[in-house]
């Protein structure tokens, strides 16, 4: 009895012996699982065999698989972003960029043709030599008495001498300086009053028209004389 069982034992240990190799000969070599992880994990493949045969946690597993998409969303967004701002710059730059500059350009010839103008005005509005001008004016706006609304052309004399001085007005013009305080001192004094003699010529006539003629609102003919000047000088 104890000889069958022995053999019987013998027999159970061979089969389950010949049944394990029987399975290792009909599957593949390897595990199918590794490999796939191995495709899967790209530069992950590096690590222990340990590692790769306990998968990891749904958790551990999303956020590592999220990660590097997440990077690869944010620089696509930059990328779309500058090709988006380089398109708008171009445009810019070839539609608006040219109405900009041609903007400033307008306003800086306007800047120098109004400061142009500036000193032009100023340089008019400095001392003009004496000459010769004309106006027309109405018998009545000469001043002299008559009534008559005929026009005439009056010419006079305007402008400035002070290129024109001589020695004589340097010693007007010194004396009035000097005497200056003491003729203050003398005023409180002397209650007349002192001419004092001009230290610069005067844009005045030198010669004048011999004649003007015109009838007044009654019809009475006149003609006077010496009333509009013919030329000019500083005297």
């Amino acid at each position: 009895m104890r000889v069958w069982k022995e053999v019987i034992l013998a027999f159970i240990l061979f089969g389950a012996s010949f049944f394990l190799l029987l399975m290792r000969t009909t599957l593949p070599v390897g595990p199918s699982y590794p490999k796939t992880l191995e495709i899967s994990l790209g530069p992950y493949s590096h690590q222990p065999a340990t590692a790769l045969e306990s998968p990891p946690s749904s958790s551990s597993s999303s956020l590592s698989n999220s990660t590097p998409r997440r990077v690869v969303r944010a620089t696509e967004d930059m990328g779309s972003l500058f090709s988006e701002f380089s398109y708008l710059f171009q445009s810019f730059t070839e539609g608006e960029l040219k109405k900009v500059i041609a903007t400033l350009v307008e306003r800086k010839e306007r800047r120098i043709r109004t400061e142009a103008g500036r000193r032009t005005k100023r340089a008019r509005k400095g001392p003009k030599p004496c000459s010769l001008k004309k106006i027309e004016l109405t018998v009545s706006e000469l001043g002299l008495g008559y009534e008559s609304d005929e026009t005439l052309l009056f010419r006079y004399c305007s402008g400035n001498c002070i290129h024109e001085r001589r020695n004589y007005d340097f010693v007007m013009e010194h004396r009035q300086l000097n005497n200056g305080s003491s003729e203050k001192g003398r005023r409180g004094r002397d209650n007349g009053k002192k001419d004092k003699g001009r230290y610069a010529p005067c844009c005045r006539p030198t010669k004048f028209e011999k004649k003007m003629s015109f009838f007044d609102n009654k019809g009475t003919f006149y003609t006077i004389q010496n009333v509009s000047a013919r030329a000019c000088g500083c005297v």
